[in-house]
């Protein structure tokens, strides 16, 4: 005999299966519309149970199904670290959507103003703090479909959030709390959807600010990072062949600008001394032999900050002979840096490996775009930071210039999360309106427009030549200029209603045990 299974787990399994997809199936992604109803039918079954922690832990199994879809390729590179990453990211979901059921309860509101408000606060916040890992903030599910998502420019991916949070309640009010479908429900949901795609449908079709042209080359040179690319005794081969290939692209194209991947030079370049290094000495021979060409390639590099060493994950631009380096700022917890290293910085030796690096990087940083001789301004981007829409948007300069990121997703194989980590590009281009450069070890390296649309692109792990014509933007978006606003706003207004929330239940409390 089949034992019975409990209705309210297979509403939480079916909320996570739905908030999964999007995230692991891209073309689905039209399912985040609907993937909150089964969890709020949860919620409201559950809000007057004499066990306020229930719904906690039917939470927790939906949301623990939702990272794991999300990704469980990290389990590529480190198997310890996404079971760890999974669990924890779990933990906190199911916390904050246990807050705003607490919330609404306590103050007898529709959930809608505590689920907008807790949990745009919560992205934000998941987005600044040192276990920032905003893989799955609900507006990162249109990263595939950049039509949808036009008026990004604006809000930038919070308010993809809000709409779809929006449009889970009234679907949720309107066929499933209604005693009956009517046409005005169900003319008022489609107008919620219609009218934002409307607007980012007319945005798509409007012509781009080009200023001017570059021309750019890039490598790809498909290292697998397992055995080939951080492999020591390899290092020297690999760098004389791109070396080689450079040479030979910039005596034929004559390009303006020359890319490489993350992290082409392992061995470490002190920044204050750079001149000490065999590899920098032959890039920039490179460089003064074609002086016309900037170059801009992915490094490890060593400072020092209050007299004690410190190592940075770098991108190295050289527009003469002196060099500029930027620091990846935002680093992934647990495997380039450790959380909250001023009071755990004694575990520093054990922050996890992933494929043949082991350490800590430093985020300190001081640069926030290059510029070339002829002013144009180069964003730079590494690796992890793209899913920060807010870091990479406002430092980009109302100057004429372009988006560059250098990144490696070979540790993922030939998975989901290469290709979701390419499609986060589309949506930083739109958020600040610069066309985009991604230059990837292994692939996808890619030219993306303005509008979040592929110009080109190189095949999956394949070693790749992609040479074009970037062009140049200089027009400061309204998310640009004032970054994640929506975000701030809600995490301001959140943490206010929480202390209300925390101060009505001791007062309740306090009068019972009066009583």
């Amino acid at each position: 005999m089949i034992p019975k299974v409990n209705k309210n787990i297979l509403l939480a399994i079916a909320s996570g299966i739905l908030l999964g997809i999007p995230f692991c199936i891209p073309a689905l992604f039209f399912l985040i519309f609907i993937a909150w109803i089964p969890l709020l039918i949860l919620e409201d079954k559950l809000q007057n149970h004499p066990n306020s922690y229930l719904l906690f832990n039917y939470s927790l199994i939906c949301f623990l199904i939702w990272n794991a879809m999300a990704y469980w390729w990290v389990g590529k590179a480190q198997l310890f670290g996404v079971i760890l990453i999974i669990i924890l990211n779990a933990l906190i979901l199911s916390l904050v959507f246990w807050l705003i059921s607490k919330t609404r309860k306590m103050q007898q509101i529709p959930i809608l103003f505590p689920f907008l408000i807790i949990w745009l606060g919560f992205e934000y916040f998941h987005t600044q703090w040192e276990l920032a890992f905003p893989w799955l903030n609900l507006g990162n599910a249109f990263a595939s479909a950049p039509k949808w998502m036009q008026w990004y420019e604006f809000t930038g991916t919070r308010g993809g959030s809000l709409w779809i949070i929006i449009v889970n309640i009234a679907c949720y009010a309107a066929f499933v709390k209604s005693h009956s479908i009517r046409l005005t429900n169900i003319i008022g949901v489609g107008l919620i959807i219609a009218i934002p795609l409307t607007f980012s449908n007319v945005i798509f079709h409007q012509p781009e600010s080009k200023i001017s042209t570059r021309s750019f080359v890039l490598i790809q040179p498909n290292l697998d990072p397992y055995t080939e690319k951080f492999v020591p005794e390899q290092e020297e081969k690999h760098f004389s062949n791109f070396l080689s290939q450079a040479d030979s692209l910039c005596q034929s194209l004559q390009p303006d600008y020359l890319f490489g991947p993350e992290t082409l030079i392992l061995d470490y370049i002190k920044e204050n001394k750079p001149n000490k290094s065999s590899y920098f000495n032959r890039l920039l021979a490179l460089k003064k032999k074609y002086p016309k060409t900037n170059f801009l390639i992915g490094v490890q590099s060593e400072g020092s900050y209050n007299d004690k060493k410190e190592s940075y994950n770098s991108a190295l631009f050289l527009a003469d002979t002196i060099p500029a380096f930027y620091h990846k700022t935002k680093l992934v917890p647990l495997f380039e840096s450790m959380p909250f290293n001023r009071y755990l910085g004694f575990l520093n030796d054990y922050a996890l490996e992933i494929g043949g690096y082991k350490g800590t990087y430093s985020s300190r940083n001081s640069t926030a775009s290059f510029y070339s001789n002829d002013s144009v301004a180069l964003t730079p981007i590494v690796c992890f930071e793209s899913i920060f829409g807010d870091y990479c948007a406002q430092r980009v300069p109302a100057k004429p210039g372009f988006i560059c990121m250098i990144t490696n997703d070979g540790w993922w194989k030939n998975t989901p999360g290469y290709q979701y980590h390419f499609h986060y590009s589309q949506i930083r281009a739109i958020e600040s309106r610069r066309q985009y450069i991604r230059i990837a070890n292994n692939g996808i390296s890619a030219l993306i427009n303005a509008k979040g649309k592929i110009i080109s692109q190189t095949k999956w792990w394949q070693p790749a030549i992609l040479s074009g014509n970037v062009s140049l933007e200089k027009k400061a978006t309204f998310y640009s200029q004032h970054g994640d606003f929506i975000g701030r706003i809600c995490l301001f207004f959140a943490i206010l209603l929480l202390i209300f929330v925390k101060i009505q239940t001791y007062t309740q409390q306090s009068l019972k045990r009066t009583n």
